[in-house]
């Protein structure tokens, strides 16, 4: 006998090529969406033995997809947190720890990282992600696949060393899906370009492209080949319609003109490289084209939530940027990330055919706005976008059977989790040697005494942008100093001391009240 669940009485939004949403019920079949039907009634009458789960109160959307994610950076998080993404190669506490990771004696570390990592997407409501991890040798992968595999969580991993592509190819057609890097663009060669993208189409998988993430990348290509990253893929067959990008902060209208005629996935994480002060998308020339754009939190963060209301909110602060709608939002972070890992057909939407991939938020709490009884799909997607939070998941479906249940893990001790993911943190960050919240010591040492950083506020909203800049970056201008605090000379901050304040007034006479008012403080006079 079949396997049948029918989730009733749920608010549903599919994201399926109509865009549905509204009152909708589901019927499960062998781990995958068979029917969608707003008659309840139906499908118990046609199916009477199938377990019926009653989502009433509940909003129902694909599982999210996080299509671009380092999962190292959820332990190395600690030593970038506030440093400019440009100097992280240069801090050697960094890379100390950034090489201890690739060691052979931190296998064990890795499977811990990796169970964080992903057991946090799933409580966050992501099925599946874009794993760019660090470049582990083939023993290291093989903890990282297993470890993956041990929260059920869909994923697609970028082989990013010839150790990887060996390993890969050896583990034969039954392997999880990969992607192939074509390297950091500081590396670029012909002869990688053609061994990587040969490697690729032998093992049948798809090139992601880590693309113009920062300005000197984008100087590097021009230097060493005399045209610009996309061009130089479009030249060696590297840009597909296969090919993800990611990031493309510093690119050029010619450039986005080669991704929407050869209809590649752009993977854009604009809150992320926000933290890394890197730029950001060109926002403005990509949400006017036909460009597929889909959602990644990059670096330490699962939430793809927050990246959505980062996106939501971002046309208020900054000129120029097109609101994108919320059901656009929700796409970005569901099918079109589906699209990029090469997972359209199996998950992304809610369709017949498609795994029973669900994320299942609680509207019943007071903090959530009330819902109309009949909403509809773009009422729906505003809620989840505006209002909603990682916090309100209830329960995440994978394949028609529940890995999340009101709120907590169903496969495995979250203790577990966390005491495993602790030792491993303790043992990379001795209490002795862990950096304080605060800039690096290296920056500080450099920094002359008595000196602040810039202050950045955002410019008038009449303000026209300049021409030929990507990004929002022109969306800022530096304050001037007050007169007689600080003056700026040479590139440095100097501080000067403000004008004194007058001294303050002496306390008059406290008034009198009346007898018969009530204190609610008690009698103590300083109340």
């Amino acid at each position: 006998m079949d396997a049948l669940k029918i989730i009733a009485n749920g608010f549903v939004l599919t994201c399926d090529p109509q865009n549905r949403g509204g009152a909708y019920n589901l019927l499960i079949r062998n781990g995958r969406i068979a029917e969608i039907s707003d008659s309840l009634d139906l499908f118990t009458a046609l199916h009477p033995y199938a377990t019926i789960i009653d989502a009433s109160g509940k909003l129902v959307v694909p599982g999210f997809v996080n299509a671009h994610f380092h999962s190292d950076s959820v332990l190395l998080q600690a030593r970038t947190n506030g440093m400019h993404f440009g100097l992280w190669k240069h801090d050697i506490r960094f890379q100390e720890c950034d090489k201890k990771l690739l060691e052979p004696g931190s296998y064990d570390d890795v499977r811990s990282l990796y169970l964080a990592s992903y057991f946090s997407h799933l409580k966050s409501g992501v099925t599946s992600v874009g794993e760019f991890g660090p470049p582990v040798d083939s023993k290291g992968l093989i903890q990282l696949l297993q470890a993956i595999d041990r929260t059920e969580v869909k994923s697609v991993v970028t082989l990013q060393n010839w150790d990887q592509i060996r390993q890969a190819n050896e583990l034969g057609p039954k392997r999880p899906k990969f992607m192939v890097s074509i390297g950091r663009e500081e590396d670029f060669t012909v002869y990688s370009f053609e061994n990587l993208t040969r490697a690729a189409r032998d093992l049948g998988v798809p090139l992601i492209a880590h693309l113009a993430e920062q300005r000197d990348d984008v100087e590097i290509v021009k230097k060493n080949f005399q045209k610009n990253a996309l061009a130089l893929l479009r030249d060696y067959n590297a840009l597909q319609p296969g090919t993800l990008l990611v990031h493309l902060n510093h690119v050029t209208e010619s450039e986005i003109d080669l991704v929407e005629q050869l209809s590649a996935t752009v993977a854009i994480a604009p809150r992320s490289t926000a933290f890394k002060q890197t730029g950001y998308p060109a926002l403005r020339s990509l949400t006017r084209r036909n460009v597929r754009l889909c959602i990644s939190t990059d670096w330490a963060n699962q939430d793809v939530l927050l990246e959505l209301r980062f996106l939501h909110e971002l046309p208020l602060l900054v000129s120029g940027i097109r609101q994108l709608s919320p059901m656009e939002l929700l796409r970005m972070a569901t099918i079109n990330g589906a699209y990029a890992l090469g997972l359209s057909a199996e998950t992304g939407s809610i369709e017949p055919g498609k795994s029973a991939d669900l994320t299942f938020f609680n509207l019943s709490d007071i903090r959530v706005p009330f819902t109309a009884s009949r909403p509809t799909a773009e009422e729906l997607a505003l809620l989840l976008v505006r209002s909603l939070t990682s916090r309100d998941i209830s329960d995440v479906m994978i394949d028609g059977e529940f890995y999340v249940g009101r709120g907590e893990i169903m496969t495995m001790s979250e203790e577990d989790v966390v005491e495993g993911f602790r030792k491993t943190f303790d043992r990379f960050f001795p209490v002795s040697s862990r950096p304080l919240p605060s800039e690096p010591e290296e920056l500080a040492a450099e920094r002359p005494a008595g000196t602040r950083g810039k202050v950045l506020p955002f410019v008038p909203e009449q303000r026209v942008p300049a021409e030929g800049v990507e990004g929002f970056e022109e969306g800022f201008q530096i304050i001037q100093p007050p007169p007689g605090v600080f003056e700026i000379k040479n590139n440095s901050v100097n501080m000067q001391p403000p004008p004194a304040l007058p001294p303050p007034k002496a306390p008059g006479p406290k008034p009198e009240l009346s007898k018969d008012v009530k204190r609610i403080f008690g009698e103590d006079e300083g109340f």
